[in-house]
């Protein structure tokens, strides 16, 4: 999100449809929004082909100590440069010609249209570099690496990287030797100096020069928080994270989203919105993290106002698609609300931590939803709002 979008899950009402809020029998209000609790524990999400947002500690009960005692961000640079992948929702094309702006949520907090609001900063069209491009593996648990830029010489790996053919191949570094993988996408990577730590902050991704266009949807991303209290990066493929080894330049490390407009219009559809979204109006999607940003499965997800559809996905994290059986997140913590009018929306997700306990909330979070956009609305993370 970064990391959207099925039909007859009870997501965002109680009741025996989708799009209904009937408060029906064993329906629990959570500020304002009635939940049925899931049939099994919230768990957070282990790694493994799933390689961001990923508990590496081997526990699975999610952290939800922020909600009562929200995490305080540390002393630390009032700006930084951003820099990261953009990263392709499902199986979205190569992330070249998308524009990336950052803006003070702030600035949007009366429901100002986003787009007469001026950014603090954009980059009208980033391009693929081979320097920085990462490769996005067809199959997903080999995720998104740096290519090798010394192995696969004979025979040659036809990566389309200057001189060779290009067969949708990349050379994959697995630590002690390299192979020529089959490659999903490539994926550039963007640097946008002067954003300003600990504020919440919009991201919007779209096409060149801020609009969206044949190839990409306009993707709105809300709960982007750079504390200066997160981790500190381990390498220049980490996400969510604060490098300071530049004391000169210290930098944030964030993977924004984009999404495809044939994914805007084919994913509604598989969701069983059979006009798609309609025009003028928009859709909600995002995941669930606890508050060590770790996402969290079993987890259920309602808005208001009520959509027309909504959804959980089927947990892949190449080929994102919905899943009409799961009545709750999937490890993936993916969530959707579709067909939703303009204007502000309250997202409410809330699961069990023990079983037959009573349904307990995992966070909540206030955006926009603008027309013929998705916004995009990550719920916790151990963000402070």
């Amino acid at each position: 999100m970064n990391r959207l979008i099925v039909a007859l899950a009870l997501v965002a009402g109680c009741g025996s449809n989708a799009g209904t809020n009937d408060m029906g029998s064993g329906c629990t209000m959570i500020e304002g929004v009635c939940l049925f609790a899931p049939t099994t524990i919230a768990v957070r999400t282990p790694c493994g082909d799933v390689t961001e947002f990923c508990d590496k500690t081997a526990n699975p009960t999610p952290n939800l100590a922020c909600l009562a005692t929200p995490i305080v961000p540390g002393a630390g640079p009032a700006t930084v440069t951003v820099t990261g992948f953009v990263h392709v929702f499902s199986s979205g094309p190569d992330s070249k010609g998308v524009s990336v702006a950052f803006y003070d949520a702030a600035a949007l907090s009366a429901g100002q249209e986003i787009t007469s609001t001026s950014p603090i900063a954009m980059l009208a069209n980033v391009q693929l570099d081979p320097a920085t491009q990462r490769a996005c593996d067809s199959d997903a648990k080999n995720g998104c690496s740096l290519p090798s830029t010394t192995g696969c010489a004979l025979p040659i790996c036809n990566d389309g990287l200057g001189t060779h053919a290009d067969s949708n191949k990349y050379c994959r570094d697995n630590g002690t030797d390299t192979s020529c993988n089959d490659r999903l996408r490539w994926e550039s990577r963007y640097t946008i100096p002067g954003i300003p730590t600990n504020k919440q902050l919009v991201v919007r991704v779209t096409g060149p020069g801020g609009a969206a266009d044949q190839t990409w949807a306009s993707l709105v991303t809300w709960n982007v928080y750079l504390s200066t209290a997160d981790h500190a990066c381990t390498d220049n493929q980490d996400n969510d994270c604060l490098n300071l080894t530049v004391a000169a330049n210290p930098t944030y490390q964030l993977n924004v989203n984009a999404l495809s407009k044939s994914d805007y219009v084919n994913i509604p559809t598989v969701a069983g919105l059979g006009g798609g979204i309609s025009a003028g109006k928009g859709a909600i999607a995002g995941e669930i993290h606890d508050c060590d940003n770790v996402r969290v499965g079993n987890v259920v997800v309602g808005t208001a106002p009520v959509p027309e559809r909504s959804s959980y996905f089927n947990g892949n994290p190449i080929m994102t698609l919905p899943d009409s059986s799961r009545l709750a997140t999937d490890r993936l913590g993916l969530y959707t609300a579709l067909n939703m009018p303009p204007g502000k929306a309250h997202v409410v997700a809330a699961g069990l931590t023990s079983p037959g306990g009573a349904l307990t909330s995992f966070g909540t979070f206030d955006a926009f939803i603008y027309q013929d956009t998705v916004s995009v609305i990550n719920v916790n993370g151990g963000k402070p709002h």
